[in-house]
């Protein structure tokens, strides 16, 4: 299943099959192998392949509050997950 949007993802998110992806700015949102099916795990992978977040797409009460999210994640640009989660902790 192709997705053009984050609206598509966001709707369709259940139906995607593990290893699914979309581009989003210098990200990339890929369907996670989880557990629990039911769940709507997404790795957020940077440019660089590493994974920099993990997000249950299903989560979010709208399109844009994930839109929001990732905006954050791009705008940062974390080298990987360590980076991401620990941001401000030098402030």
């Amino acid at each position: 299943m192709d997705f053009d949007s984050l609206d598509d993802l966001y709707e369709n998110a259940l139906m995607m099959a593990n290893g699914e992806s979309l581009e989003y700015r210098d990200l990339t949102l890929e369907k996670a192998d989880w557990m629990h099916p039911e769940h709507t795990e997404y790795r957020v992978v940077n440019e660089d392949g590493e994974t920099v977040e993990s997000l249950t797409v299903s989560a979010y009460d709208s399109v844009d509050d994930l839109q929001s999210n990732l905006d954050e994640i791009a705008d940062y640009d974390p080298a990987d997950l360590e980076d991401w989660t620990s941001r401000g902790e030098s402030l």
